[in-house]
């Protein structure tokens, strides 16, 4: 064949390799031998295009061998790609361990490698090894840590213990994602992002842990917490705290037991299960929990214990932003900007002020939930916090944002309705939460305070809601017979 004609067929056909591989991708096919074919095609237009004579009689039919040797691999690859993995990329059987391929690949590698030489170059490499016994010797010492690593690659792959992707950890050293397992080692990415390469001989030894089989991750920890807290009330702060944190899944349920009576705190083992991940995650997700118990605790009058022996505690100095130092003068301002108090005399709200609960929250925890039970409204001191509103697919949607001053949660306050909406701290906040008994004793006093708080709420729903003047009028007398029937106990 002209050498010009040659070289056209050769460079057309690695034209056409690019958009095959594009297209097997596209369709979801497995990757095709495209190299290996460049390979072929590159020797084929090499051999063809040697001038007669070149190289030397003795070299021409090395170079004729590996043409050969190339064209067998191909035909090996392709017959692997059309027998075993595409059946699986269609879905027609269970996808092989990637292993396995490696291994008949290898294998009839190895086989095609001991024809050709035999009938091309009349060199017989099995009588060679055979009949060698120190050739025999070296080989099997150096194989045998390499064949115990294989056949441990080749049991990890077909036990399915795991696959790439899963989050494990081997004995009491390794941790992280599986990145990849070939015939040698099993790959990992730690929590650094460090690559981990661990040898497949000492997995198979060791005792593996897979968080990511059955569809959760286990996440546990321990807290102490004062002995003048009762184990029950603990309980329960600490239970509220897990099933507000929208990572924290309900099943399974999260749990919370005594494990044991420390020096100075009563020790509390905590479960969790979250969605399968990495080590980052639990441990972001550990962070947040216990800040958020940090916090949840101080709202509740409590503290993590020094040790006992500690001769004199320590006590660090309160910060700017604690709640305790929101002096009263700075409430009634606070609460006075409040429309819904706007009928109240300075006494009233001066009363109002001094019962109203200054609380601390964490970045990220939810103040309120959608569809929880409330008897209270907050006004933001500092901070910021975000309302979100659940949608009919489950997935929770910002619908807005308030900065200090504003308001939320009057209509539970008033009319004993679940919570219209979650809404969950931004930053660290400090808020007033006024509740019912807080608000009673004044419409005990003053029973026309009802009906100014009935107006000032339904105008508010009018000014959101665009409503008509009819709509309002009944919305108004509604809300107002419906706050009568909540406070009639406290207030007659």
């Amino acid at each position: 064949m002209p050498l010009l004609q040659v070289w056209l067929a050769a460079i057309t056909l690695l034209a056409l390799l690019l958009p095959l591989q594009q297209g097997a991708r596209r369709l979801g096919l497995p990757k095709l031998p495209v190299g290996l074919a460049a390979a072929v095609l590159l020797a084929w237009a090499l051999v063809e295009s040697l001038p007669q004579g070149l190289p030397p009689h003795p070299y021409r039919p090395w170079i004729l061998i590996t043409d050969k040797l190339l064209v067998s691999y191909l035909g090996i690859r392709l017959l692997l790609w059309l027998t075993v993995e595409l059946p699986a990329a269609l879905g027609w059987r269970k996808p092989p361990p990637q292993i396995l391929v490696q291994l008949l690949m290898l294998g009839g590698s190895g086989l095609a490698t001991v024809i050709v030489l035999r009938e091309l170059a009349r060199f017989d490499v099995v009588g060679l090894v055979t009949t060698s016994a120190v050739l025999t010797a070296v080989l099997g010492l150096a194989a045998q840590e390499p064949l115990k690593d294989l056949f441990a690659g080749l049991e990890l792959q077909l036990d399915d213990i795991f696959k790439v992707g899963d989050f494990i950890q081997v004995g009491e050293q390794h941790q992280g994602v599986v990145v990849s397992v070939n015939w040698r080692d099993t790959c990992l990415r730690d929590v650094k992002g460090a690559l981990v390469v661990v040898p497949n001989t000492m997995v198979t030894e060791a005792v593996v842990e897979n968080f990511c089989r059955y569809g959760s991750m286990g996440n546990r920890f321990s807290i102490g917490l004062d002995y003048a807290l009762p184990p029950a009330q603990a309980h329960t702060l600490v239970l509220d705290v897990l099933n507000r944190h929208p990572d924290v899944l309900s099943l399974p349920p999260p749990a919370v037991r005594v494990e044991s009576f420390g020096e100075s705190a009563i020790t509390y083992e905590i479960l969790v299960f979250q969605m399968p991940g990495n080590s980052a995650d639990l441990l972001n997700l550990r962070s947040e929990l216990l800040g958020q118990i940090w916090y949840s605790l101080e709202r509740n009058g409590q503290s993590v214990p020094y040790p006992v022996r500690e001769l004199r505690p320590k006590r660090t100095p309160k910060d700017s932003n604690h709640p305790t130092r929101l002096a009263t003068g700075e409430r009634i301002a606070l609460l006075g900007r409040n429309p819904l108090f706007g009928a109240l005399n300075d006494d009233e709200l001066a009363s109002l002020a001094q019962q109203a609960d200054c609380l601390r929250f964490s970045p990220a925890e939810a103040v309120v939930q959608e569809g929880a039970p409330g008897h209270s409204l907050y006004q933001l001191v500092s901070g910021r916090v975000e309302v979100r509103k659940r949608q009919a697919s489950g997935a929770m949607v910002p619908v807005a944002q308030l900065s200090p001053g504003d308001i939320f949660g009057e209509m539970s306050l008033l009319t004993d309705s679940p919570r219209s909406a979650s809404v969950v701290a931004i930053d660290e906040c400090v808020m007033l939460k006024v509740a019912q008994q807080h608000v009673a004793p004044l419409l005990q006093k003053n029973p026309a305070l009802l009906d100014e708080l009935a107006r000032l709420v339904t105008a508010r729903r009018n000014q959101l809601e665009d409503l008509h003047s009819e709509t309002v009028i009944a919305q108004e007398n509604q809300l107002l017979k419906r706050m009568k029937q909540i406070f009639a106990t406290r207030i007659w």
